[in-house]
């Protein structure tokens, strides 16, 4: 049903606030709106917090572990190159080791050092009469010529000035680690010279 153009122009106060009644109550539908609002966005936050929360500690947990990932990383990287120049070190030396070993034996050898020995007084043609090694060093105990990774011996050989000069020379000049702590040359009889000689050998305990 159309109106007329100016109904509500000409109607009573009575009918004019039934009308009104008719009407939504805007002011009251907006507050509703917005308590719901409220209620969606403080729920939302609530279980959220509890959705998400567990994936944060695992997103932290997880940078932690790369952290120390990369650390570790870099610390191999490190030791990794370390261990590049000290083979680099010892693929320079490895061609000295048997010298090195040779000049410092991983044990006494106090055998080996006698007949070592004798060769060079038969290489000098020099006359060995006497070598004393301490008979505790051959047999391994403890003895008051040690000191500390090294042991006595004494000889007496006896030829010419030559002979016995190159001798002790050679003894000097050893392979072997060798200090001469004492000589003395004497002539008692003859031509022939006698040497009397001290020294120390030292091995590696």
């Amino acid at each position: 049903m159309k109106l007329p153009k100016n109904y509500f122009e000409n109607l009573s106060t009575g009918k004019y606030r039934e009308y009104l009644k008719l009407l939504p109550n805007i002011h009251q539908e907006h507050t509703k709106a917005i308590i719901m609002l409220i209620f969606t966005f403080t729920a939302l936050s609530f279980f959220g917090i509890f959705a998400i929360n567990p994936t944060l500690t695992t997103i932290i947990e997880l940078q932690k572990q790369v952290k120390d990932s990369e650390f570790v990383f870099q610390q191999l990287n490190a030791k990794v190159g370390s261990l590049s120049q000290l083979q680099q070190h010892y693929a320079q030396i490895n061609s000295d080791l048997p010298m090195i070993y040779e000049a410092i034996p991983q044990n006494i050898d106090a055998a080996l050092l006698v007949g070592q020995i004798e060769a060079l007084a038969k290489q000098n043609k020099v006359s060995l009469t006497d070598l004393r090694v301490p008979q505790v060093e051959l047999s391994g105990k403890d003895s008051k010529d040690m000191q500390g990774s090294s042991f006595t011996f004494a000889l007496e050989a006896d030829g010419s000035y030559e002979q016995l000069s190159a001798f002790a020379n050679d003894i000097a000049h050893f392979n072997r680690l060798v200090t001469i702590e004492s000589l003395t040359l004497q002539k008692p009889s003859g031509n022939n010279l006698v040497l009397q000689m001290q020294a120390r050998a030292y091995f590696k305990k």
